[in-house]
């Protein structure tokens, strides 16, 4: 029986010699409950948040309830957000989205920046959060598999998110 990992990990040593001019797209749909486990397992331990759930909401929208570990009276923060601009790659691996939570904007925005609680590659710039996807993959040690990719787009409809994604070897 083939070692299907063990095949692509022997293909990507030699740069995928064996499969060259190969191109590949998908769109997959993503539950929001599979997207939160996934960004709250990639936190590191001794993270300033606590509890993270992200709900897909439709035209593009999105909110994040988030739940500080300090300080522990701090009730949850709900955030509403709208993706603003979607990377382009390679140049530009940047995800933008937009803070449309008026009310808790200022406090918000203010809060971030006081507690430093936002990761290498996430920088909040006004009303603007900007994704630096590179320096999130480079953080896991994923980042050479970002030159596969000549397009990546996510977009939201209720209750999911859809991760657009196209690439050639």
């Amino acid at each position: 029986m083939i070692d299907l990992l063990t095949l692509l990990r022997e293909q990507q040593a030699r740069d995928f010699a064996d499969v060259a001019g190969a191109r590949a797209s998908a769109t997959i749909p993503v539950t929001d409950r599979l997207v939160s486990r996934l960004v709250s397992q990639s936190l590191p331990p001794g993270a300033l948040i606590g509890d993270l759930d992200l709900r897909a909401h439709a035209a593009n929208r999105l909110s994040v309830r988030v739940r500080l570990t300090r300080p522990s009276f701090m009730p949850p923060i709900t955030v509403n957000l709208a993706i603003e601009q979607q990377p382009a790659l390679p140049d530009n691996p940047v995800f933008v989205l937009r803070l449309l939570s008026t009310g808790l904007l200022s406090f918000a925005g203010a809060a971030v920046r006081f507690m430093n609680v936002l990761p290498p590659g996430i920088r909040l710039d006004g009303d603007l959060i900007h994704v630096d996807i590179r320096t999130l993959l480079e953080q896991r040690g994923l980042a050479q598999h970002l030159h596969y990719l000549n397009h990546l787009e996510v977009t939201t409809e209720e209750g999911r998110f859809v991760v657009s994604l196209g690439g050639a070897l």
